[in-house]
């Protein structure tokens, strides 16, 4: 060291190899100070060691000096070593980086987006860059083809998010491939294939766990960054499954490069034994429960099974990160603190789900539920502390107590509520509308058919019911401030309209409404079920026509069955009648005739005869069309916007929500009719699944 090293960089590798000596064997290096009497004429009497020695073994029973051959070489295997152990940290730190830049550019756009909204930014080049941005990146699908979508059934997945996840893949694929250096002659491995191996198998596990916070915090609801960046719920749940899917694929990288490395450096007899150490089995805990973690996730078992799959991933998240916490520590603690920023994040979650249910819920709350077999759906009805005003289109989480499985929750949008105030209590009644499907939903069927009442409609069975919801979550939008409101709806996502209108009813209620500039309201809902639609007007719509009988706004409904068009043209299927009666002013009113639909068009109040024309059925105050068939949304938008080019606001609120094709065909239409220069677009797409 003295010939070859400076007294700068003697002082550094000294205190380097002691630093090393207390992590790999617990001790300290004897003081430098033992060979201060040591002469050069004696070190130059010392055996020369040689690259050959080492690969000889050759034993020596003296002090010896490294020749200059053997020196470059320990100094080129220990540089590697470390350039490659800075390379893996910063190329994880890199992977950080991105999402926090991602998560930047949301926040400056949801920011620039609030004062545009709030009037206190009115540019018109701003104005066209949140235009060009909601055109081409934030709201168009992938696929741009409606026929080729319903053909592969391929998710409507914006176009921004799909380069955000390529862009990330992309990003992991390179940072995998590029920068690693071996050489023969290095000291630590006997081979150049080992040499790579273990690089390979190191960089793939550390960027496994600088991802695992960004997905673990990606995952949560109570995410500070969706208020940040305006974002709902999908979006970070969509990143959060591609970064699981990535992070699946590396641990897998990781653990057969690993494998490979010690079975092929150390051989059979070394390596077996390694299936013994606490943190080798460790490690291959952590990485089947990531691995399988990710396979249970996928969306056919989701929703098949959602109970057990919920239940398996969140084992498979607790395995994983124990089999860390035992794993880790072979390569320093630096990598163990991964793990607390993940316990963090959950714990957090955990916590904020408490106090809102804390919060909002009564503990002697009322809540009643009702099961209509016609309609094959239930209606929720939970009174919560007046603390906040609802929100429409939000969701909330609902709880069942007295289920078996009460640590579960299942989110349901809101559908409408009651403001109670009374010298004897205040409180607000939450309204959920759920279409019965399997799983929870099947089991409350359940429990309100077993304990239905003699004294209960046949068409219904209702009961009270130990709910409590854990809320409000969801985007806030605001459809009135646009001339027209035009709601695409499909099935159940009937209540984002009805929680919308609620909204309205109360500004009517209130005469705020002659703040907003909403002139008319279209709804156009696609419902299999007419029964679904007779529960839907009787419950929430039936109202309507007393609020805004005193109002000039506008309000229409194009109902499209779309269970008529799966019928024989010859059939005839009785339409859902009102049962409040037209006034002898709506006696003589004209046929409102919805836009195009998929299929043969014919309506009646009573029979459905084939080819006859839509003719309306509904009251004075509220147009109401059935139509046969599935909507052309792109025809419904197109009429509204040729409407609104006469008017004088010129402005247009789409607001959908439907299943996956009906939800990329809107995404479509507001592309298209963004287009238009003369009618401004503003456009909320409301989650139909989980």
């Amino acid at each position: 060291m003295r010939e070859y090293c400076s007294e700068n960089g003697l002082s550094e590798g000294w205190d380097g190899l002691n630093q090393v000596c207390e992590d790999d064997g617990g001790t300290e290096l004897l003081p430098w100070s033992i060979i201060d009497n040591v002469t050069d004429a004696e070190v130059k009497s010392w055996p020369i060691l040689t690259y050959e020695d080492t690969l000889l073994g050759a034993e020596f029973n003296t002090s010896v000096s490294v020749d200059q051959g053997l020196f470059q070489i320990g100094y080129q295997t220990i540089f590697d070593w470390e350039n490659q152990r800075t390379k893996r940290h910063n190329y994880g730190y890199a992977l950080v980086g991105f999402w926090g830049l991602i998560v930047l550019f949301g926040t400056m756009h949801n920011f620039i987006r609030y004062l545009m909204n709030s009037s206190i930014l009115r540019s018109k080049t701003m104005a066209r860059c949140q235009s060009f941005i909601e055109r081409y990146f934030a709201v168009p699908p992938i696929l741009t083809m409606r026929k080729k979508n319903r053909i592969f059934s391929m998710p409507s997945t914006p176009r921004l998010q799909a380069i955000i996840i390529s862009i990330y893949f992309i990003i992991s694929i390179v940072l995998m491939c590029v920068d690693y250096h071996a050489f023969s002659e290095n000291l630590y491995f006997t081979k150049k294939s080992t040499q790579l191996w273990r690089y390979i198998g190191d960089r793939a596990g550390a960027l496994v766990i600088n991802n695992l916070p960004v997905m673990w915090l990606f995952a949560t609801r109570n995410n500070l960054l969706l208020w940040v960046t305006g974002w709902d719920f999908a979006t970070f749940n969509t990143f959060h499954r591609w970064i699981g899917r990535a992070c699946a694929i590396e641990i897998f990288l990781h653990g057969m490069a690993v494998c490979i490395y010690q079975y092929k450096e150390l051989g059979t007899e070394y390596f077996l034994p390694l299936w013994k150490d606490v943190d080798w089995y460790m490690g291959v805990v952590a990485a089947c429960s990531i691995i399988l973690m990710t396979l249970f996730a996928s969306a056919p078992i989701r929703k098949s099974v959602y109970d057990l799959f919920l239940i398996v991933h969140q084992s498979f998240a607790v395995a994983c990160l124990v089999g860390l916490w035992y794993h880790l520590p072979v390569d320093g603690p630096d990598y163990v603190n991964f793990i607390w920023p993940c316990i963090a994040v959950w714990s957090f979650d955990r916590l904020v789900r408490i106090v809102r249910l804390l919060t909002w819920n009564k503990f002697a709350s009322y809540s009643s539920a009702e099961y209509n077999r016609d309609g094959n759906v239930i209606q929720l009805r939970t009174r919560v502390r007046r603390i906040a005003s609802p929100c429409p289109g939000s969701y909330y989480y609902v709880y069942g107590w007295r289920s078996l499985k009460f640590w579960e929750s299942h989110p349901f949008t809101l559908s409408g509520w009651n403001t109670v105030k009374t010298a004897d209590e205040s409180y607000t009644e939450l309204i959920f509308l759920i279409s019965v499907q399997s799983g929870f939903t099947s089991s409350l069927r359940g429990q309100l058919l077993n304990h239905e009442s003699p004294e209960t409609d046949s068409s219904s069975a209702a009961r009270k019911a130990c709910l409590s919801v854990e809320g409000p979550y969801g985007s806030n939008f605001c459809p009135w401030r646009s001339e027209t409101a035009l709601f695409v709806i499909g099935g159940a996502g009937i209540t984002v309209a009805t929680s919308f209108m609620q909204d309205l009813v109360d500004l009517v209620q209130s005469g705020m409404h002659i703040d907003q500039r909403i002139k008319r309201v279209k709804i156009v809902w696609a419902v299999k079920n007419p029964a679904f639609y007779q529960f839907v007007y009787e419950r929430y719509m039936a109202a309507w026509e007393a609020v805004f009988a005193s109002t000039d706004i506008e309000l229409s409904l194009d109902v499209y069955l779309t269970m008529l068009s799966k019928m024989d043209s010859d059939d005839e299927m009785s339409l859902p009648e009102h049962r409040n009666e037209p006034n002898e002013s709506t006696k003589n009113m004209d046929t409102v005739i919805s836009p195009s639909s998929s299929s043969n068009s014919h309506i009646t109040t009573e029979k459905v005869p084939s080819g006859e024309a839509p003719t309306n059925a509904g009251t004075g105050i509220l147009k109401t069309t059935f139509v046969q068939g599935r909507p052309t949304i792109n025809d419904v938008v197109r009429s509204q916007i040729e409407t609104l080019r006469s008017s004088e606001e010129k402005q247009l609120a789409l607001v959908g929500c439907g299943p996956a094709t009906m939800a990329h065909d809107i995404r479509l239409s507001f592309v298209e009719s963004s287009n238009d220069a003369q009618v401004a677009v503003d456009f909320h797409l409301a989650p139909f699944g989980w």
